[in-house]
């Protein structure tokens, strides 16, 4: 009897703990990229609904170091599998983005493998979900634009302006991480969009010329922002229509599938007060029935708790900082989709 109740409680003890999703490596081809990626499914025969990671900027990975595995570990125990890959050039996966066709093949990459995924009986292609980041804010609106499969979306930081904006947005507000005042960096702004939207060379030189006294102070440099003015030669004028200049939000205008969206309140890479906004207004635009968007306090563009959200103190975390997530973060994540799945 002794040995039976022994047996009984070290079962029930295991049953207890959490069990870890089985990995299974996908290869899959998109254009001319050879993507490599984890799928891990959580406990459980399935079909399970899945989470498919679109990545912000840079040479991510499969689990971007150890920023994925605690979201991902929410997701699995709220029943859902994850998919993400290494971005071509990166890890096992090949060739290169073209930054000029940047969102066009970021984009076609998640619908190939969509396409990969629904084949599978152990994935149920009624609940096939997106989470993003940064920028992934441009690319999932071309993904959502071009496919009706996606059941879901959850964005992370993701820019609710236009290119051209994110990226004055992210100058300044390091121009004011770096010292500059206020009133300083509404001066800098403004003469970056002057710049950026100059339709002839006199005036593109006139702008780029009072740059020049806002450089240091500002760490323009440091961002690899030249205020120099390129030869004449080397320089046309932008063309303010193209997607650049574009609000990736438009893409989506009228969408009614459920929406999760956080933003940090400390974020100096995207503006996440015109986000958190354009993202509310959108999605009561669309009479969108389920969508919840959370500005998080004391959270940075990572939703990493933070005391300045500046890039300096970014690049001087520890490791182990890099999953110190703001914990409304992961609640509100694991139970809104918890609560899809009802």
């Amino acid at each position: 009897m002794l040995v039976v109740a022994l047996i009984i409680g070290l079962l029930v003890a295991c049953s207890g703990r959490d069990q870890q999703p089985r990995t299974e490596e996908l290869v899959f081809h998109s254009g001319s990229f050879r993507v490599v990626g984890d799928l891990k499914l959580p406990e459980g025969r399935g079909p399970h609904p899945v989470v498919l990671f679109v990545h912000g900027d840079g040479p991510n990975n499969r689990t971007s170091g150890v920023t994925y595995p605690p979201i991902m570990e929410r997701m699995h125990r709220a029943g859902y599998a994850t998919f993400a890959w290494d971005k071509p050039g990166t890890g096992a996966s090949t060739g290169r983005i073209d930054r000029s066709r940047l969102v066009e093949q970021r984009a076609q990459i998640v619908l190939d493998a969509i396409t990969l995924l629904k084949d599978r009986p152990d994935i149920d292609a009624e609940m096939v979900g997106l989470w993003g980041i940064s920028q992934a804010g441009y690319v999932m609106p071309r993904v959502l634009s071009r496919s009706d499969d996606i059941a879901f979306m959850i964005a992370v930081s993701c820019p609710g302006e236009a290119g051209a904006d994110q990226g004055v947005f992210l100058l300044t507000a390091q121009a004011v991480c770096a010292g500059l005042s206020p009133e300083d960096a509404e001066e800098v702004e403004r003469l970056i969009n002057g710049a950026g939207r100059a339709q002839t060379y006199d005036e593109y030189v006139r702008y780029k010329t009072q740059q020049a006294q806002y450089a240091a102070l500002a760490q323009m440099t440091l961002l690899g922002f030249s205020v120099e003015p390129r030869p004449e030669s080397d320089w046309h004028a932008d063309d303010l229509t193209g997607e650049y200049f574009r609000n990736p939000l438009e893409a989506i205008e009228g969408i009614t599938i459920p929406v999760l969206a956080f933003f940090g309140e400390l974020d100096t890479q995207a503006d996440p007060f015109q986000g958190a906004e354009a993202y509310r207004a959108l999605l009561e635009r669309a009479g969108n029935p389920n969508f919840h968007v959370e500005l998080i306090p004391g959270a940075d563009h990572n939703i990493i708790l933070s005391e300045t959200g500046c890039l300096e103190e970014r690049d001087r975390r520890a490791r182990r900082g890099w999953t110190n997530y703001a914990p409304q973060y992961l609640d509100t994540l694991e139970e809104w989709l918890r609560e899809l799945r009802r």
